[in-house]
């Protein structure tokens, strides 16, 4: 979307998919301080109208022709193609159950851990690393569980269990594993923290579906690869959101297949539901967990661009600048306002230094 400082003229141009999607943001000019109020809905709708007119001119010129994306052949291949998914180690699950379970013991997570030796080889060389102060101090799976603790052992079994399927380069959206896994540890964190301010009982759902919400990246990668062409020119400049493009040239998007993916890995309806509308929430019938990975999902945008100082807007002072991209309305129903989000930020990301920093020690 382009646009200019209506004091100094200068013009900018933001992607779509960094936009909220409310119907009116503002934030300082770059140049001369002065705000920008922009009001997204009639820009949008400018837009939309304009796309219209473009595609039915190309129909008209014989440029476009059907092809099986704009079809259901193309869904039904890609839902054949979930078969060749590496299985989620069902470990994960089985502690994800039991992490949900009230009276469940930390005994029963240990006894879960040693069903499963190569887990239980990693939580014993995090127990004893420097990290943890104990080096070689740990010699049991129960001795390791107590000392790491209940949510925090948890987390490390989604971890582990999740890097070997997450931890992939997805060529067709420009995104290194390191890159796309950071982004899944920082959206888990976020949602965690969320959830601990909104629903306490949701965290270890909250923390387990922040990490996949992506998964549908997973399966479409290289049919938006294939496609690559088609897929820059239509996101190019911000004209459209990556979803929009998706849709556009697939037929579908990575939520809903991300949502199809669960449910091929028996992954329990909430998280796939928070999955599914992960990036339109008003959707899901006011489902708290979705909104909580829609917003983690802006939270760890915002971090990205923090942290790309090449990106126009990360040139802004600080995280305010940003704000642009927090949609009020999820805000407003996880009761909480813009004065959150720099706390949940910086929790977050030291959370995923820490994170990170036990991963190194695993890999190591």
């Amino acid at each position: 979307m382009k646009f200019e400082c209506p004091q100094c003229k200068k013009q900018y141009e933001v992607p779509d998919d960094k936009l909220p999607p409310k119907k009116k943001v503002s934030f300082p000019c770059l140049n001369c301080k002065e705000r920008i109020a922009l009001d997204l809905e009639a820009m949008r709708n400018g837009e939309a109208v304009a796309a219209e007119t473009a595609s039915a001119s190309k129909e008209a010129a014989g440029d476009t022709a059907p092809t099986a994306e704009n079809n259901g052949d193309f869904r039904k291949k890609i839902l054949r193609q979930l078969k060749d998914l590496p299985p989620m180690p069902q470990i994960v699950f089985k502690a994800r159950s039991l992490l949900s379970d009230p009276e469940a013991e930390m005994r029963d997570l240990s006894a879960l851990l040693e069903s499963d030796q190569a887990i239980a080889t990693k939580v014993l060389k995090l127990a004893n690393s420097a990290y943890y102060g104990l080096s070689g101090k740990v010699s049991s799976i129960r001795h390791a569980s107590s000392m790491l603790g209940f949510n925090a052992l948890g987390q490390l079994i989604s971890m582990v269990g999740s890097s070997s399927v997450l931890g992939k380069t997805l060529k067709g959206y420009d995104l290194d594993s390191a890159g796309a896994w950071r982004h899944s540890l920082m959206t888990a964190s976020a949602s965690r923290i969320l959830a601990m301010r909104k629903n306490p009982e949701l965290e270890n759902d909250a923390f387990a579906a922040g990490l996949i919400h992506d998964v549908g990246k997973l399966v479409l990668d290289r049919h938006v690869d294939n496609r690559k062409e088609d897929f820059e020119r239509l996101t190019e400049g911000g004209r459209n959101s990556m979803l929009a493009a998706e849709q556009h040239i697939l037929g579908l998007d990575h939520a809903e297949i991300g949502f199809e993916v669960c449910n091929h890995w028996n992954i329990p309806e909430s998280i796939s539901t928070a999955i599914k509308h992960h990036h339109q929430p008003s959707q899901s019938n006011d489902d708290e967990l979705s909104y909580i990975i829609f917003l983690a999902n802006s939270i760890a945008n915002v971090a990205k661009a923090l942290e790309e100082n090449e990106s126009m807007m990360a040139q802004m002072d600080g995280i305010d600048a940003h704000m642009y991209m927090i949609d009020d309305d999820a805000l407003t129903f996880l009761e909480m306002t813009e004065n959150d989000v720099p706390d949940v930020l910086a929790e977050a990301r030291q959370a995923v230094d820490n994170l990170s920093e036990e991963m190194q020690i695993l890999a190591a």
